[in-house]
């Protein structure tokens, strides 16, 4: 049989494009769906920051064009929404386990803080943008444990708004960065300088939790 003298061993009876690639393993593209779109554009939002992601560099992270992701969301507001929704699955809502229902309120507290800061660019979506989908079913959640732990429906929404209010202001305050150095303008700011830093942040938030909880009781 004759050979190919171009390609080592070839068959001279096939083209010599083909016989270099036959052997050449084919990379297989991971289609796109929501999960995978909305998990991208969480990881780079966390990369880049909200200012600077465009469905341009969604496209450019997931190997497509960004007009294919308008497939899947028909919108880039939609596609924000469904990041808010991932986000949430790492929200927590304590069973009876965890105590009294302050046990049960501060488990979801912490759950949500720890989502900011280990979320930082993102979390400000959570704090932001109207209850959707997967976040309903956060707060139905929530919402019940109150209900189940003896409080009325008009106090439970009532510490739900309140806990949450709280949570987010206290998480986008941590967020925004070190207290600055205070100046010679601002001597009193300069009086308490070494209380404002990081390091007093969880101290902070447990104390105004604690008193937050203690304006609320329980019917039964």
């Amino acid at each position: 049989m004759a050979r190919n003298p171009r390609v080592p061993g070839g068959d001279a009876s096939k083209p010599v494009h083909e016989a270099v690639h036959s052997s050449t393993p084919q990379r297989t593209r991971e289609p796109l769906s929501q999960e995978r779109i909305a998990k991208t554009s969480l990881e780079l939002i966390d990369e880049i920051g909200l200012e600077d992601f465009s469905t341009r560099r969604l496209g450019a992270a997931l190997g497509c064009e960004a007009m294919a992701i308008y497939n899947h969301f028909p919108s880039k507001e939609a596609l924000l929404d469904a990041v808010v929704d991932r986000l949430f699955r790492l929200v927590t809502i304590p069973g009876r386990e965890a105590g009294d229902w302050k046990g049960r309120v501060r488990g979801f507290a912490r759950s949500y803080r720890a989502l900011a800061h280990a979320h930082p660019k993102a979390f400000p979506l959570l704090a932001t943008r109207r209850i959707r989908t997967r976040s309903r079913a956060v707060v139905d959640q929530a919402i019940g444990a109150l209900l189940e732990e003896g409080f009325d429906p008009g106090t439970a929404a009532e510490l739900f708004r309140v806990v949450a209010n709280y949570i987010n202001g206290a998480a986008l305050d941590e967020l925004s960065g070190t207290f600055p150095p205070a100046e010679d303008d601002f001597p009193n700011i300069r009086r308490v300088q070494n209380y404002l830093g990081p390091e007093h942040y969880e101290v902070i938030f447990e104390r105004g939790l604690t008193l937050l909880l203690a304006g609320f009781q329980p019917k039964s």
